[in-house]
């Protein structure tokens, strides 16, 4: 009988999840991810969730419980580092077990921890962890679903490098070919981005008025890690790297005509790095520039009001088309 896995859409699905699906496709499991966020699924992550819960960690309870009884068992890992020398929140240490004693009628949840804070070999025996766990032994199965997998995950880099967003190209749908009239940098955790229910279609809403959006995953590491260098001390945190090299980044590049920061309230992360790029751009950065902070109170009235604001702040007369 075909193993069963469920995937939550939330949290790091955005990045990681074709390397999960082509991993787990490859030893022989059926992979089940959630649906995409709605009302309900949100609902039921504050509902099952502590209040003090940032609101990517309680859509995640969402879409878990949303597979309750659809499969098998719930992949939810231990992410302790995902980049060598460095950690990323610490929240999500802390997620199976959040989900596990918080969500009721729960199938087995998989937690095996990654931690590539040392070298990257702890991933390869988080894997066959994974693998174990699910009752898959054959070790040359494993070794050869990994670099599948590994493949799939260099493939699913390239194509969001050359400017597609990870939903689009997870869901196999063809990159926008027209010219922009403006370009602006979009920061973000990738959880927040692509998800359009938690952001109001935020990406969607941008590309209507024909502006050519650019998010932090299709900036080059490397240009993100020199940016992070102008840093007096070194940045141990992954996803406050990302956001901070990617600002820095944009605001030095004349290309871009401006900015916008995507944060969730009551994320420690974005507390650190948005304040820093936020004096920043206060600093120096002469282009239009915006925080838009979200929870799940938000509503599409005051956030587009924001929105139209920024637009003004661009050009009014390039973008006469309402939201």
């Amino acid at each position: 009988m075909t193993v069963r896995a469920g995937i939550p859409r939330g949290m790091y699905y955005y990045k990681y999840y074709p390397f999960i699906r082509s991993f787990l496709t490859e030893l022989g499991a059926e992979v089940v991810p959630s649906p995409e966020t709605t009302k309900e699924i949100l609902d039921k992550g504050v509902l099952y969730s502590i209040d003090d819960a940032c609101l990517p960690v309680k859509v995640l309870h969402g879409h878990a419980y949303s597979l309750r009884d659809k499969v098998d068992c719930i992949l939810i890992p231990r992410l302790t580092s995902v980049s060598k020398g460095e950690y990323i929140c610490p929240k999500f240490g802390g997620l199976p077990e959040m989900v596990k004693y918080s969500v009721p009628d729960l199938p087995p949840v998989i937690d095996t921890e990654v931690n590539l804070k040392k070298n990257r070999n702890s991933l390869m025996k988080a894997m066959y962890k994974i693998a174990f766990t699910l009752k898959f032994r054959n070790p040359a199965r494993i070794s050869k679903s990994i670099k599948t997998a590994l493949k799939a995950h260099e493939g699913f880099k390239a194509s969001v490098h050359e400017g597609n967003t990870p939903d689009s190209v997870i869901e196999g749908i063809p990159g926008r070919t027209h010219k922009a009239k403006a370009r602006i940098g979009l920061i973000g955790h990738p959880y927040l981005l692509y998800d359009s229910f938690v952001n109001m279609n935020l990406i969607k809403k941008l590309r209507e008025r024909d502006i050519e959006v650019i998010t932090p995953d299709m900036i080059d590491p490397h240009i993100v890690n020199e940016h992070c260098m102008e840093l007096p001390k070194r940045m141990y945190w992954s996803s406050g790297k990302s956001l901070i090299g990617s600002a820095l980044f944009i605001m030095d590049n004349s290309a871009f005509n401006g900015m916008l920061i995507l944060t969730a309230f009551g994320c420690g992360i974005d507390s650190l790095a948005g304040e820093y790029i936020d004096k920043q751009a206060r600093r120096y950065y002469k282009k239009p520039y915006m925080v838009l902070n979200i929870d799940e109170h938000t509503g599409d009235a005051g956030f587009n009001t924001r929105l139209e604001a920024f637009f003004d702040l661009l050009n009014c007369n390039l973008f006469d088309t309402k939201i």
